[in-house]
């Protein structure tokens, strides 16, 4: 499909890692509640951060769509959403997986529990093992430290 096609060559100049596009096109699929494959719409948006517990007014989201796409179409496309994730340098690239960490879990440590309750609040259905798979791939001792998830990136 073009718009996927042309998203993926733009993620390999972001240098974005395979895994990295992999998790950005589920999210991508997650937040697209109306199942239209080519923009996430002003709903998806609100649903997805109203169960992210975040308290935005629909200006705010709207501002939010503006800032991420510079147009007022109300839609954020895959390719702009791929765009929102490009690396600018590994500090930044940081900031956003202790940001995402802090966003599981607020102990040192991510839990199988931590991540089952993260996905289900953003409305994504995991198997007990997926999860254990997930940490037993990334992590070590049942949890998955802040290194740990970085090193997921490949810093």
């Amino acid at each position: 499909d073009l718009c996927c096609h042309s998203a993926e060559s733009m993620a390999s100049k972001a240098g974005l890692t395979e895994y990295e596009k992999k998790e950005l096109k589920e999210g991508f699929k997650i937040l697209n509640k109306d199942n239209n494959d080519e923009a996430l719409s002003f709903d998806d948006l609100k649903q997805q951060l109203t169960a992210l517990k975040f308290d935005f007014t629909d200006q705010q989201i709207h501002d939010l769509l503006l800032v991420a796409t510079g147009s007022n179409t109300g839609k954020v496309t895959w390719t702009q959403f791929l765009h929102l994730f490009e690396h600018k340098d590994q500090n930044q690239l940081t900031d956003e997986i202790a940001l995402a960490f802090q966003s599981i879990t607020d102990k040192d440590k991510i839990s199988k529990d931590d991540l089952k309750q993260f996905f289900l609040s953003i409305g994504m259905q995991s198997t007990e093992q997926e999860i254990d798979e997930m940490v037993e791939q990334h992590g070590s001792n049942g949890t998955i430290s802040m290194k740990e998830m970085t090193a997921m990136f490949h810093l």
